[in-house]
């Protein structure tokens, strides 16, 4: 069978990952044949609201090397997006124009909303028929937080929130490098702008009963869970927990964090300086929507690129969830 490769990079504020699929263009069906990620950290990059000249060479290289790796297949077709990590600062233009220069590769930056309309492309491809009558799909990135709200498998309602894991580090983690765990107040001035960035979406109060998490964080927080219940897991695709237990999570994590964070430190190292910043808020995100019950998705805003991808070039057969 003669499958249709591409290769996508999605450059985030926390890591910046390219994923290789293969396409079979008479199904649209898709797998992932490559996964590759760079715990760059581009959040940490940015002064005065632009990108670095360090970050620019570091994110410049990273793309290097992975058109390399996309090549060797070769891959047919190579995308690089970015959402909030490179999304409104003052040289992205620039950048974007160096690297479609240097490589012939165009950086799409991609809205708030078609990142949430991606997610829930994502959603309903993921779990199709399976997902709740109505409900909110959370996607918690490193610079920006989306939710969908949606019933009967359609998208009701949708908003980018300047709310992301990385981002509360860096805002109120007074000397993060040094010590990348927020103290008490830290964490009450993160619970705060949280209820204070949620309060600007009262149309969402009360409609998350059943919410679906894309997103590192996420799964971060159902592998805290996983250990927390002693359930080995291997794959945390599809898995569910009950919402209430959020602060059990953060009250574990916490803990173990007074303890110098043994287990944090073994099961989440690249998110050392985010895991705890993106619980707290989460739990507030939880409160807010009435969350009773927490679905985990493998499936994001990546998929749903691709998604859109394929039914513009190939079968609209992925339409048909």
């Amino acid at each position: 069978m003669d499958f249709f490769k591409y290769a996508i990079v999605d450059i985030g504020a926390n890591s910046v990952r390219m994923i290789i699929y293969d396409i079979d263009p008479k199904t649209g069906e898709f797998f992932t044949v490559d996964s590759v990620r760079n715990m760059m950290g581009l959040a940490a990059y940015k002064e005065a609201g632009a990108l670095t000249p360090d970050g620019a060479g570091k994110l410049t290289a990273i793309i290097r090397d992975y058109l390399a790796r996309a090549n060797s297949y070769p891959c047919d077709k190579f995308s690089a997006f970015a959402t909030a990590s490179l999304r409104g600062l003052s040289n992205s233009a620039q950048f974007i124009a160096s690297i479609k220069r240097k490589f012939g590769v165009d950086i799409d930056i991609i809205s708030g909303e078609d990142e949430a309309a991606y997610d829930f492309d994502a959603i309903r491809y993921r779990f199709g028929r399976e997902v709740f009558p109505r409900g909110v799909v959370i996607d918690m990135g490193g610079g920006s937080t989306e939710m969908i709200e949606f019933e009967n498998e359609r998208a009701t309602s949708l908003v980018s929130m300047n709310l992301g894991c990385v981002m509360l580090g860096k805002k109120f983690i007074s000397d993060i490098k040094r010590s990348p765990f927020p103290n008490e107040a830290e964490s009450e001035d993160i619970i705060n702008y949280t209820k204070k960035t949620l309060s600007q979406n009262e149309s969402f109060r009360a409609k998350g009963e059943s919410i679906y998490l894309i997103g590192g964080t996420g799964r971060a927080i159902a592998k805290l869970h996983a250990v927390m219940n002693g359930v080995n897991v291997k794959n945390f695709d599809g898995y569910t927990f009950s919402a209430h237990d959020i602060k059990s999570i953060r009250d574990f994590a916490e803990k173990d964090v007074r303890d110098g964070a043994p287990i944090i430190r073994k099961l989440l190292s690249d998110r050392i300086t985010t895991i705890l910043p993106g619980i707290i808020a989460y739990e507030q995100i939880f409160a807010f929507l009435g969350s009773k019950l927490a679905t985990v998705s493998a499936c994001g805003v990546r998929e749903g690129y691709l998604l859109r991808f394929i039914n513009q070039s190939f079968s609209q057969r992925s339409q048909e969830f």
